[in-house]
């Protein structure tokens, strides 16, 4: 059987394409895995004054944090703080498997080395929360490991 070919044999056949594309769209978008910011996003989200507060508190020490590169090691520069309770992590945005989280204890110099190889090349945020005479801090930094 041979098709004609005409107007309404290329409408039909640019329909059937587009709606096999579409599905085709649709069926690999239900296969890609959905991943929050957070785990507990709603009740973070109700505590988020807190957070801006423990921001507010922490503007003096923000420019003192440093956080970059050396050859096996991430180096952490401390600022002069002693905190009753304290935390940081290494937030990555694209894969929450990778996110690594420790207590503070820096050297005499107020730095921390973490070795590269639990670290996987890309983009992380480094979160600081400490807690000093009852008073809360936060502070966050961009890092990018290479």
């Amino acid at each position: 059987m041979k098709i004609k070919w005409n107007w309404g044999t290329g409408i039909a056949l640019f329909i059937i394409l587009f709606m096999t594309f579409t599905l085709w769209r649709v069926y690999r978008a239900t296969q890609h895995p959905v991943m929050l910011v957070e785990k507990d996003y709603y009740p973070r989200g109700l505590q988020y004054q807190q957070r801006i507060d423990e921001r507010h508190n922490a503007r003096m020490y923000k420019a003192r944090f440093l956080v970059f590169q050396q050859d096996s090691e991430v180096v952490i520069h401390f600022p002069p703080i002693h905190p009753d309770t304290s935390s940081f992590t290494f937030f990555r945005p694209s894969d929450m498997d990778y996110d690594l989280s420790f207590s503070f204890s820096p050297d005499s110099l107020g730095q921390m080395y973490v070795p590269i190889r639990k670290f996987k090349k890309g983009k992380y945020i480094l979160k600081i929360y400490w807690e000093e005479e009852g008073k809360k801090y936060y502070v966050q930094r961009p890092f990018n490991l290479k």
